[in-house]
């Protein structure tokens, strides 16, 4: 595994896991974690956007995109572009194109079933960028 970089002071990401299916969801959000983040973890688009409008602060979202609710991934990433536009979404699916994903702002594509250390390895580039 690879461990986050923190200089004196500084935090670890804080990495937003949205994803239905609570095996994948716990598992991906325990990986982030041994690698060093912060992983807050949503059931649902609808709940992901819950947190947003809180105000927590997030780093980067991870979602998944046929989820249950009134907010699929991709109405999540519309309101991440539309209110977060610096945000970064990576989008899993089974289902999508990754062209589509891109096309609508997602600045990676994982399509399932991927690996976890893919996962954990896109995760880790696009948290790169941040600092």
């Amino acid at each position: 595994m690879h461990v986050v970089n923190e200089a004196a002071g500084a935090r670890p990401a804080i990495l937003l896991v949205v994803e239905d299916e609570m095996l994948i969801r716990m598992l991906v959000a325990d990986v982030l974690r041994d690698a060093g983040y912060e992983a807050i973890e949503a059931i649902s688009g609808d709940e992901a956007i819950d947190i947003l409008r809180a105000g927590v602060a997030v780093d980067l979202v991870l979602s998944d995109v046929r989820m249950p609710g009134s907010t699929d991934g991709l109405a999540l990433l519309a309101f991440v572009r539309q209110n977060l536009a610096e945000l970064p979404v990576i989008l899993t699916s089974g289902h999508l194109s990754p062209e589509i994903a891109l096309a609508e702002g997602a600045v990676k594509f994982l399509a399932k079933p991927y690996q976890i250390l893919d996962a954990l390895a896109v995760v880790e580039q696009e948290v790169s960028k941040l600092k």
